[in-house]
């Protein structure tokens, strides 16, 4: 990694993947790339990785060396921390439940609406909420944010699609529970669109998305070229015109 800045990024299944935005800024901006993001995860798990994985970074490199870009995901997804393993393999085929924040210790459980796991089932039965949930969210971005901004880390964010303003949203921003901790996001440092998918959609709807299936249904997740011109055309412009070079 000698000369060269380090990407470090974090998100869901919009992130993970080798052919995700990731791996094209970091090649288009000559950065060397560190991907934490895993399929599935909410955003407590985008937002501890971020931090633990950067505080490592500090230890060898000068912040100044280090750009961070986060991909936020849906408000609904959660996690939990577990010293039981029984659910290793779930009926859902996750591979990696729990799954890891910490190197080597596997202790994180995600939760899904539609899964059938036992602490999914239980959450959004009993204790689910949309401005819970948005809430959490919110904590965790602002948990990232401030601790970037402490250690004087550049950084950029956006979402995997628009959770602050689509359907419902609006309503639940507005929740006097909510609205004062959302006024506290920096939106200046989040890339200028309303979501990835969203973007893809609007701008590269032909090549951006998979043909639909028998069913019709297209699916949220941009294509490789959708990837590439979200990388091209909206963070790689974003990075240059904040010197985050």
């Amino acid at each position: 990694m000698e000369n060269k800045k380090i990407l470090l990024t974090s998100g869901c299944s919009f992130t993970f993947e080798k052919w995700n935005w990731p791996t094209f800024v970091s090649e288009m901006m000559n950065y060397e790339l560190i991907n934490v993001g895993t399929a599935s995860s909410g955003n407590g798990l985008i937002g501890k990785k971020v931090i633990y994985h950067v505080d490592r970074l500090l230890k060898e490199f000068d912040p100044k060396d280090i750009v961070v870009g986060v991909m936020w995901s849906g408000i609904d997804r959660n996690d939990f921390y577990t010293e039981d393993s029984r659910e290793m393999n779930n009926t859902n085929n996750w591979k990696e439940n729990p799954t890891k924040v910490v190197d080597g210790h596997y202790n994180w459980e995600i939760t899904n609406f539609h899964w059938t796991t036992r602490k999914s089932r239980l959450w959004y039965e009993e204790f689910h909420t949309s401005v819970g949930s948005m809430i959490q969210t919110i904590q965790n971005v602002l948990m990232v944010q401030w601790y970037l901004e402490r250690k004087n880390v550049k950084y950029f964010m956006s979402t995997f699609l628009d959770i602050f303003h689509m359907s419902g949203a609006n309503n639940i921003i507005s929740h006097p529970e909510v609205r004062y901790l959302y006024e506290m996001i920096d939106f200046t440092k989040f890339l200028p669109v309303s979501g990835c998918h969203e973007w893809v959609k609007e701008n590269h709807k032909e090549f951006g998305f998979n043909a639909p299936d028998s069913n019709g249904y297209i699916g949220v997740h941009p294509t490789e070229f959708g990837h590439v011109k979200f990388a091209e055309e909206v963070i790689v412009p974003y990075l240059k015109n904040n010197l985050l070079l």
